[in-house]
């Protein structure tokens, strides 16, 4: 059961993070840098991602408390956003969510892309970072393996995702060359059908923790 839902975890992070619609965006930001130039900033942006989805896994929680935001409450905010970004995925595009027009044009003028852009917002957003906090505090695997041991999975869980996102930028011009932009779309498009899904099951969750009559 357990690996069963950590195993759900990864497909759905992975889905949201989607490595591939960052391959577009890498090539174009990095038009003149050598394959070590880019190899670098693949790792750089990769070992950024997981970072950042890490510190909001363990952090999220306080974040929460300190707040006085409740959980289901945030689930339903979160939801949204993955609704937000999937829809952006069926159009096989970013989406203001991940990236507005004026960051990408500022990107333009940066020597240093591997952070901001491609590792956040584009790749470890708002999505993402709401996603993975809602997995650190309501997950089938808190009850069957306890709090720490489940925080330590889901960190394997953001590390192997960013080593396949790692792979993906490392690989962008072949990835690129071999997939074409019609199996790149294809990709992002399945990514956020799942992400769609997923959102929905987490806000059908949130509504619930919050209008507790929509069970019966």
């Amino acid at each position: 059961m357990e690996l069963a839902a950590y195993l759900k975890s990864f497909l759905g992070l992975l889905a949201i993070v989607d490595p591939v619609i960052a391959v577009p965006l890498f090539l174009a930001l990095t038009p003149t840098a050598t394959p070590q130039d880019r190899k670098r900033i693949a790792r750089i942006a990769a070992i950024a991602v997981f970072l950042v989805l890490t510190g909001g896994l363990l952090v999220g929680g306080p974040v929460l408390e300190f707040f006085g935001i409740s959980l289901p409450s945030f689930k339903v905010a979160g939801a949204m956003l993955l609704l937000m970004t999937a829809i952006s995925s069926f159009n096989a595009a970013p989406g203001r969510v991940r990236q507005t027009p004026e960051e990408e044009a500022e990107a333009q003028h940066k020597h240093a892309v591997a952070v901001v852009p491609i590792a956040t917002p584009l790749l470890a957003g708002p999505g993402s970072i709401s996603m993975v906090i809602v997995f650190g505090q309501s997950h089938p695997g808190i009850a069957q393996i306890g709090k720490w041991a489940h925080l330590g999975v889901m960190v394997g869980v953001i590390a192997v995702v960013a080593v396949l996102t790692w792979l993906a930028l490392r690989a962008a011009q072949r990835v690129a060359s071999v997939m074409g932009v019609t199996g790149m779309n294809i990709l992002t498009r399945v990514g956020g059908l799942i992400t769609a899904a997923l959102a929905i099951e987490i806000l059908a969750s949130g509504l619930t923790g919050l209008f507790p009559g929509l069970k019966n």
